[in-house]
This record gives structure tokens, sequence and C-alpha cells, in this order.
């Protein structure tokens, strides 16, 4: 148990389905954490997705005084799921629902906006965020009229502890529109009726924006006065954590409700297709690939089947790959398709099949569409020897098993692990000079467990991934049709 003069780092990451809260000390050692859950709303027709902001900080009340536990805060820093939007008024409270990155209704809005604005690298899609803020004004103006800014989701949890809004770099650079080169939207798109105005002043990652006020320190715990940083996006957090922290350094892999894979590259990097986010260090991007719903369709499965299948001693002893083939697209698809319209697909169901072969196919479906992203990288020039693997889906050796068979390299679970709460306290540490790049280089070298690949497996896999790629193709029709 740590005393009143035990000195901690606090991370906060906001997760499409639940908050968690890490302290680390001055050695990347892990103190303490806590998790806590909340609903995503998502519509009927999988288009449209919400979530309460004020959910998020009652979750976060609700365990920070119990990780905090007396120590002395030396920073705060918060990573989020991104890009996700929260329309709040002049004192950083919520006056309507949050959209969130899953949410893909503004299509018609990042078509407008790619028109109007061409040639940014990340494309009109409705996930890069920017669109939200036409949608929103369009959809529901009664919200907008009384919002006097739309900030990210670690933006608002970082206003409510500092009360001052701010817009970090890496979620802005992850957004649609945005310039690179003069660090702002592009000026075409102001002055449009799109709402670019709406957003707050952009701030690096690594500032260190206010510090804890009296009020939120009496909701959470944490002491007033604690320096608070402008934190980033989710994968930020979960390639600090991983040490990926200068060019060329190994294929990080996050996976929670859904899965990212994140590649650290020359800054301006621009590959058509993939997504792309300024780091929260100098002369470094991220080249990311992601999968909407990952971990989400592990744990769809695991409701039907009212128990944890994930590692059963079931499903470790069954044959692979399964006879099933799922493609896990259940709320549309990221990287490489870019179809919101795409719906998951099950293939070969008989009537023998039992939840262990439908989980065993779910896992396989998400390595093998990790796979497909891996053998884009490779024909775009980029190398890909291993996976760092975080998150809450690194906790399952049979998923981590089945990733390196696919793929064909060896798969490497951190000791830490925690993914991207862990690296936004890392993030609080490098912002106040506590840490610096060798530090937390040296705290992600110690790895936990290996998993290397069996070649026949991976044979295999790579027959059933070219199966897989046909039946993937079944949703090419989806993203023509009329909603």
């Amino acid at each position: 148990m740590a005393s009143g003069d035990a000195e901690i780092l606090l991370g906060i990451d906001v997760g499409t389905s639940g908050v968690k809260v890490v302290a680390t000390d001055l050695e990347g050692r892990l103190v303490r954490s806590s998790t806590a859950r909340y609903d995503t709303q998502v519509d009927s027709d999988g288009r449209g997705s919400d979530q309460d902001a004020g959910s998020w900080w009652s979750a976060i009340t609700s365990v920070t005084g119990g990780v905090v536990a007396g120590a002395r805060v030396l920073a705060v820093a918060v990573t989020s799921q991104a890009p996700t939007l929260v329309p709040v008024d002049d004192r950083g409270r919520e006056v309507g629902l949050a959209l969130t990155w899953l949410d893909r209704q503004a299509v018609a809005e990042a078509a407008e906006i790619e028109r109007i604005a061409p040639g940014h690298r990340n494309g009109p899609d409705p996930f890069f965020g920017t669109a939200k803020l036409p949608w929103l004004l369009r959809n529901r103006p009664e919200v907008a009229a009384r919002a006097a800014h739309v900030v990210s989701a670690n933006g608002y949890v970082a206003g409510r502890l500092t009360g001052r809004t701010t817009l970090d770099d890496s979620s802005a650079s992850l957004m649609q529109g945005f310039d690179e080169q003069a660090n702002a939207f592009d000026e075409r798109l102001f002055g449009r009726g799109l709402g670019i105005e709406l957003l707050p002043p952009i701030v690096a990652t690594t500032d260190v924006i206010g510090a804890v006020t009296a009020d939120a320190a009496s909701e959470t715990g944490i002491p007033a006065g604690a320096p608070v940083v402008a934190g980033g996006v989710d994968s930020v957090g979960s390639a600090v954590e991983a040490g990926i922290l200068d060019v060329g350094g190994p294929l990080v892999e996050m996976t929670g409700f859904s899965s990212a894979t994140m590649l650290a590259v020359p800054p301006g990097t621009h590959v058509p297709g993939f997504i792309h986010e300024r780091h929260c260090v100098p002369g470094v991007d991220l080249l990311i690939t992601a999968q909407v719903t990952a971990g989400a369709t592990v744990d769809w499965v695991n409701r039907l089947a009212g128990e944890d299948l994930r590692d059963s001693a079931a499903l470790l002893a069954r044959s692979r790959p399964s006879r099933l083939t799922t493609v896990p697209s259940f709320a549309g698809e990221r990287t490489p398709t870019w179809n919101p319209r795409a719906r998951g697909i099950i293939d070969g169901l008989d009537l023998a099949a039992d939840g262990v072969e439908l989980m065993l196919s779910v896992l396989e479906g998400n390595a093998l569409a990790l796979a497909d992203d891996v053998a884009e990288l490779r024909a775009r020039g980029f190398a890909v020897d291993r996976l760092l693997s975080t998150g809450g889906g690194s906790a399952s050796t049979a998923w981590l098993q089945i990733k390196a068979d696919a793929l064909g390299v060896p798969v490497l679970r951190p000791r830490g692990g925690h993914g991207a709460a862990q690296g936004a306290s890392y993030l609080a540490g490098l912002a106040i000079g506590v840490h610096d790049v060798g530090k937390l280089q040296q705290f992600a070298a110690d790895i936990e467990h290996e998993f290397t690949p069996d070649t026949e497996l991976h044979e295999r896999y790579e027959h059933r991934r070219a199966h897989f790629s046909r039946v993937r193709e079944l949703n090419r029709a989806r993203a023509t049709e009329t909603p």
C-alpha cells in the first residue's frame, strides 16, 4: 500500500467499453489499477453510436480514489478512444451525447469535406471525426446551439479536471482535413457552416494544460494542484507503453473493443488507405491499421455462451483452423476496405457447431483480418518481423498463439501489457521530465512471454486467409447499398 509520501504517475484511459485508471511508480512499475465499465449505444442498423460523456466521468470518479490511495500524484495524463467528439458548454460540461469513433452516419458530410479541402492524409470517412461536426449541426441543432466547443474524449476529461478546454495534436492529426504543415485545420473549411470553429485550441500531447481543481479533487480523490497533461489518442498511449518511440520499431497491437496496430514512421508519411496520426515525441508519426470490432466480437460470443471461452480447456483442445470462417466486421470495417456498411459473416455453420467452435472462429477471424493488414504493410515496403501485443486482448494466451500462427511471426506480450492507461501514466512522466525516451524503452524491454509461430499451422492459416478474403468480398455489395 502506498503511503502519503509515495510518488505516483496517474494514467486514465477512456475506452469504448469502460475506463481504466493506472498508477505507476518512477521505475515504471504498476502500483495499482482499476476499471469501471459503461454502455455504448449502437443503432439497430449499426451506423450510429453514442455515449453519455457523464458516464465516463462517473466511472472515473468511482475508481480514482482507490488507485491514488493517498499517494502524491506527480502528474496525470488522459488517453482515449478516438476520434470521439463531445459537445460541451463553456464550463466543459456535456450538453448532448458523444458521437463515438464507431459512429459512421456522416458519410455525406465526409464526402463534402473532401470536396472542399482534398489532399489530406486521413480520408473521407466518418471515422475521422471532422464530418461529425456538420452532422451534429444539421441533425441535432438544439444540441449544437448549446455547445461552446466540441472536444475529444480525453479533452473532455482533462477539461473536467482543470477547467481548460483543449484539443491535443494527436487527436487533431487523426481527423479529416488537418493540415500537418500549418498545425491547424485546413483554412478552406472555416466559414462554411461545417462547425470547425467549435473545435478548441490545439496543444501538444505533452503540454501541461493546468492543474486539478479543488472541485475535481473532491470528486476524484486526485490531489488538487496535480499537473494535468493534455494526453492523446489511446494508440499513442499503447505505443508509449510498448516503448515504440523511434522510427523503425516493431509493430504494436492494441486490442480492446476494437483492434489497432501502430508502426512508428517518419513525420508526414502518407500511405493511402491507412490511418495517420502524430506521436507524442518529435520526429515520429504513427501509421495505423484498425479493425472495428475485435474484442467486441469475443465479448459477443461469451455473452451467448454465458461464460468466457477464450482460454477454456475445450477451446485449447480443438484442432485449428476451425471449420468455420468468421469475418468479424460486426459494425463496419476500417482498414483495408473502409466499408461502414460491412457486417459480420459466419461461413461453414453446421448442426454440430457449438459455442467453442464459434469462439475459435472469431479469434481466428480477427487474426486473419490482422494478417491481411500486415500483408498490406509489407506490400508497401514496411518490414514486420514481430508483434508486440497490449491491451485487454493480450490477456488471452490462446488468441496470441493464434495470431502468431496466422501472421507467421513471434508475438510478444510485455510484462506491463495494460495498454493505453499505463502508457498514459508514462506520458505524464515524460511531460514533466521525470521520464525520457530511453527510460521508457527500458520499461518496455521486459517481455513476459513470446508466442512462437508453428510453421505447419501458418501454412494452413495462409490457405484459410485466401478463403477468408473470398468470404469478406460478400461485404463489397453492401458498400453500395442504399441505407
